[in-house]
């Protein structure tokens, strides 16, 4: 290890030899990891969104409806809701958003009965509080993402979506997008989008001792012939059939990202055997001076191994450093999914960067091995 450390410069030389190639090299390796980078940031925001929504809560929605701009339920099933044995609390919640479609720039309202809110959500307010919430009827709570996203305090006066509100607080929860949502006032959503007396979803929490499906059974089942038929499901149900789209697509991606580390590593171990053979002659000389065919070995799988690690250094630096410094949410049906490169994101990155910088030298280092040390002079 000594000695290939002692051979260190000789190598970062011989790998800019040929400048023009092994950055081009660089610039592909550094592309494809910003693909793999970007591909596991998505797959991580969608695994920790189904995550949090893991939960002992039930949605109710109405049947039929794929968006939440769409679904209409009286206010009055709050009531009927609440009498269905194993129902603990019920929070009826009319919610807008900017967008049913995907989209980079999520904006969730939930209008709630502002004293039933922490009946259903656990949330840890970062600046304000919801004594404030709860004394102004114009006043939100705004989730940490949105927040960031938007430049918001506490005490601001903004508009969002559809209102003019006041900024009463910053939370956060472990609960399912709730960080890029916003809580407002029943009512005043209710007159902001005329929709008096009318909710688009009941959340339910039931007794962790009941069966929710059966509970789930039996709103739909009591509701079937009324005004409006619902749809009743878990909430960690309710959020997968709401990003099931997104869902294929991060499957498809992440198989193109698997591809583009597989075209890298072609390209690595390409670079890495030219150069190999463009110095069979130097590689004898060494060889004849004493220098022993395993570190030749090692001299040629570390120009590849740099080659990849540095790509994935480069690539994944600038994927997390871009993240970091514009937050993204990827929204879809009210569903905030946060693009934050996380500690696993990054070392599978620059792991899967050195499998490559290695796997490609590999055929490099064995060519060097097999070639005899004659023909090696001779082509000195």
């Amino acid at each position: 290890m000594r000695e290939l450390l002692a051979f260190l410069p000789y190598v970062v030389r011989t790998a800019f030899r040929a400048r023009m190639r092994s950055l081009l090299t660089l610039l592909g390796g550094t592309i494809a990891m910003m693909l793999f980078a970007f591909v596991r940031t998505v797959d991580d925001g969608v695994a920790e969104l189904a995550e949090k929504s893991s939960q002992p809560v039930l949605v109710v929605f109405q049947d039929s409806r794929f968006c939440p701009l769409t679904s209409e339920l009286p206010v009055r099933y709050e009531r009927e809701i609440r009498r269905i044995p194993g129902v603990v609390d019920v929070l009826p919640t009319l919610v807008f958003i900017n967008s049913c479609r995907s989209n980079l720039d999520l904006v969730t309202l939930h209008g709630v009965p502002p004293d039933q809110l922490e009946q259903l959500y656990d949330l840890d307010v970062l600046d304000g509080s919801v004594a404030d919430f709860r004394a102004r009827s114009d006043a939100a709570l705004v989730g940490q993402r949105l927040a960031e996203r938007r430049k918001l305090h506490a005490g601001q006066r903004v508009r969002l979506g559809e209102v003019d509100v006041q900024v009463a607080g910053i939370v956060r929860s472990d609960s399912a997008a709730v960080d890029n949502l916003a809580f407002v006032h029943l009512d005043l959503l209710s007159l902001a989008r005329k929709r008096q007396g009318a909710a688009t979803e009941f959340l339910v929490k039931v007794d962790p001792n009941a069966d929710a499906e059966q509970i789930a059974k039996a709103i739909d089942e009591h509701f079937r012939t009324d005004e409006a038929r619902t749809d009743t499901k878990g909430m960690q149900a309710f959020v997968a059939a709401a990003i099931a789209e997104i869902r294929e697509v991060v499957t498809f991606a992440r198989w193109l990202g698997y591809l583009a580390v597989l075209v890298v590593a072609l390209v690595v171990a390409n670079t890495v055997f030219i150069s190999a053979e463009s110095r069979i002659g130097e590689m004898g000389v060494l060889e004849t001076v004493g220098m022993p065919k395993p570190l030749l070995m090692a001299l040629i799988a570390a120009e590849g191994i740099g080659l990849g690690l540095c790509g994935g250094v480069l690539g994944t630096g600038i994927v997390t450093g871009v993240l970091w410094l514009w937050p993204l949410t990827l929204g879809i049906e009210g569903f905030g999914i946060d693009l934050v490169p996380a500690t696993g994101t990054v070392l599978h990155s620059l792991l899967a960067a050195l499998l490559v910088g290695s796997f490609a030298s590999v055929p490099p280092a064995i060519a060097v091995a097999r070639r005899s040390l004659a023909l090696s002079v001779k082509a000195e």
